[in-house]
């Protein structure tokens, strides 16, 4: 037996009408913040928790969404239980586009995150195969629907079907592949596939990497790569242009979920029309912004353009 929520609230008729749609893992998350991670085997007080919607893909509709543009979810199947139907009543209570089906042969996924002030995080998660390979099915008729579309590298191969429908339909596709331009043979085949890929530096980058990183990526056919840097804000590198956008001042409490923040920022500044720079000032405003809060947040649109504005640009 399965149960499910059929695709409602939207003229599924109306090109463009979902403005980003979302490809990727779902599962219910919690987040601990703490000063300083514990050594092994003892213990820490934590300062605050909050529940979120993960993976980032999810994280991505959700902030896209609450900032008043339409988003949809082509994801993963949940377990007939509390948790996925908690999962699902706070999606569609949000109005997000996509078709969520439970199934009494699964348990839903959960996700477990522990953040430090300085930027740090680990996380336990449940990413098994019987769950991943439910994204293989997943139904995809709202991506012809899509102004542009987002996915992560981590759930290759199991993307791989929604993925080509969004190039049958000839639509934008954003897709993150952290820090995995490092093992390039094995996201290969993404790269292809996208048209902007974000990058996050690993500990021991520096400007010449990424540069070597962007020349890579754009001979491979990517016309724009996102270089994000946390505090250093982000880079933007296509064959015509390249600046970089710095990041604002903040406190910060909790960088979970940054990196999908960004994303989002950057998608809903395509969707608005804007130009690059300024869908990457809001993004890099976005993201930081969302460091001094605790859990993936979509903070209201008119604070995030008042520190945007107020960003500076450097071209090289």
């Amino acid at each position: 037996m399965r149960t499910q929520s059929q695709i409602t609230g939207i003229n599924t008729d109306l090109k463009g009408s979902i403005d980003v749609a979302c490809i990727g893992m779902l599962t219910p998350a919690e987040v601990y913040v703490v000063d300083q991670m514990p050594d092994w085997n003892t213990g820490t007080s934590w300062k605050g928790r909050a529940d979120f919607i993960s993976d980032d893909a999810a994280i991505v509709a959700c902030c896209i969404k609450k900032w008043g543009l339409v988003s949809g979810l082509v994801c993963n199947k949940l377990g007939n239980d509390i948790s996925g139907q908690n999962v699902i009543d706070e999606l569609e209570s949000l109005g997000i586009i996509g078709q969520f089906i439970k199934d009494e042969n699964l348990t839903t996924p959960y996700e477990i995150v522990i953040s430090d002030s300085r930027g740090g995080r680990t996380y336990i998660w449940d990413r098994k195969e019987d769950i991943l390979s439910t994204m293989e099915v997943a139904d995809t008729s709202i991506i012809e629907m899509a102004k542009c579309a987002y996915a992560d590298w981590y759930d290759y191969p199991h993307n791989l079907t929604a993925i080509k429908e969004v190039l049958h339909q000839n639509i934008p596709l954003l897709i993150n592949i952290e820090d995995q331009y490092q093992n390039f043979d094995s996201i290969k085949e993404l790269v292809g596939l996208a048209t902007w890929v974000q990058c996050t530096p690993n500990q021991t980058n520096n400007r010449h990497r990424r540069d070597e990183t962007c020349s890579q990526l754009l001979k491979e056919g990517v016309e724009g790569v996102i270089f994000t840097g946390s505090e250093e804000g982000c880079m933007w590198v296509t064959n015509s242009e390249s600046f970089a956008v710095k990041a604002p001042s903040i406190d910060l409490v909790d960088a979970n979920g940054a990196g999908a923040v960004l994303s989002s920022g950057f998608l809903y500044g395509y969707s608005k029309g804007w130009d690059s720079e300024t869908s990457c000032k809001f993004a890099v405003s976005a993201a930081s912004l969302q460091c001094q809060e605790i859990s993936p947040s979509a903070l209201p649109v008119q604070r995030i353009l008042e520190v945007s504005q107020g960003l500076e640009t450097v071209r090289f």
